[in-house]
């Protein structure tokens, strides 16, 4: 085999190998896009899972301090009805 026809078959292998290799990269180059737009993705709902979360801890105070309301609301209306039961009206007996 003549030397050029070596390094023309050499040249040639070498240029399959960088076109292979630009392919790559190529493919790298939209892999991490593909990774940067799915991490944005789990950010945004981490994000909103912590705003869900801290919306659920408001709701249950919330609902904590509705029932001690109710519960002294209870206490006064059970008074009050006893003093009703009592005869404790307008001061006169019927």
């Amino acid at each position: 085999m003549q030397p050029e026809a070596r390094f023309a078959k050499i040249e040639a292998l070498l240029q399959a190998m960088a076109e292979r290799m630009e392919q790559a990269e190529r493919r790298m180059d939209r892999a991490e896009q593909r990774m940067d737009r799915a991490e944005r993705r789990m950010e945004k709902f981490d994000y909103r899972l912590e705003v869900t979360r801290k919306l659920v801890q408001a709701g249950m105070k919330i609902v904590i301090q509705n029932n001690v309301q109710l519960r002294e609301l209870q206490r006064a209306q059970a008074a009050f009805l006893d003093s009703l039961r009592k005869g404790g009206g307008n001061g006169h007996r019927r």
